[in-house]
């Protein structure tokens, strides 16, 4: 994944570079640039001044094109922000808690439990993903969920059947990854019951572990989200 957004970081300062018939040290620069702007993108740091910082050190660029630093970074920091914008680049975990919280906040009232199944909400959550990344989610080989190749991401989808039902995705996500040679993904599982399970209880509705040296992020969506008070009144029924 970060080597798939330097690419896209580089494309676009050489781009930039060309449109200003910029010609000498082009590829020196952009292959200076693009992962030092990926380093600030990931920490949510890029910004003009950062980049007119960056950029200014590359003398030698500036120089050999007669090129007025501040104005060249402004029109840098103009294009890249727009082109950002049409690109994958989104952070896709916040994509997945986006997600989590429109489908507790009752987007989705239609799912009703007796009436759902593991692939009707699988299908919607690739949806969302093609809407709000701008990437195509695709059906996984035999029994992978969703894969993600721009992004080098697979996603295991269940529902919640019991502690041993959640266990069994981590192999069957860790042999996915190790097959498309990947090594992040992401576990939802939707959750109908009113109270907390276990594992929320323990580690919360969302979080990240190591299984097999792999990040596995896991989401826990609560079909049937319910103030704090009205949890207490049920857990005491």
């Amino acid at each position: 994944m970060k080597n798939e957004l330097e690419k896209t970081l580089i494309r676009i300062i050489l781009d930039h570079c060309f449109s200003e018939s910029v010609i000498n040290f082009c590829d020196r620069f952009a292959l200076y640039l693009g992962p030092q702007i990926r380093k600030l993108l990931e920490v949510s740091k890029f910004n003009s001044k950062q980049l007119a910082i960056l950029a200014s050190k590359r003398k030698d660029f500036f120089i050999a094109n007669d090129l007025d630093v501040k104005r060249f970074c402004a029109s840098l920091y103009d294009k890249l922000k727009y082109e950002l914008e049409f690109t994958e680049l989104h952070d896709f975990f916040e994509t997945i808690v986006n997600y989590k919280r429109k489908m507790e906040n009752g987007r989705y009232r239609g799912f009703e439990k007796d009436k759902i199944n593991e692939d009707t909400l699988r299908n919607n959550l690739s949806l969302y993903i093609r809407q709000e990344n701008f990437c195509e989610p695709r059906a996984g080989a035999g029994f992978c969920d969703i894969i993600i190749p721009s992004l080098q991401i697979i996603i295991e989808t269940k529902l919640w059947k019991g502690i041993e039902y959640y266990k069994s995705g981590f192999p069957e996500l860790d042999e996915y990854l190790d097959k498309n040679n990947y090594d992040e993904g992401y576990y939802v599982i939707y959750d109908y019951n009113i109270l907390d399970n276990e594992i929320i209880k323990k580690y919360g509705e969302f979080f990240s572990i190591s299984f097999n040296n792999k990040k596995i992020n896991v989401f826990f969506i609560k079909m049937k989200n319910i103030s704090p008070s009205q949890k207490y009144k049920h857990s005491k029924n």
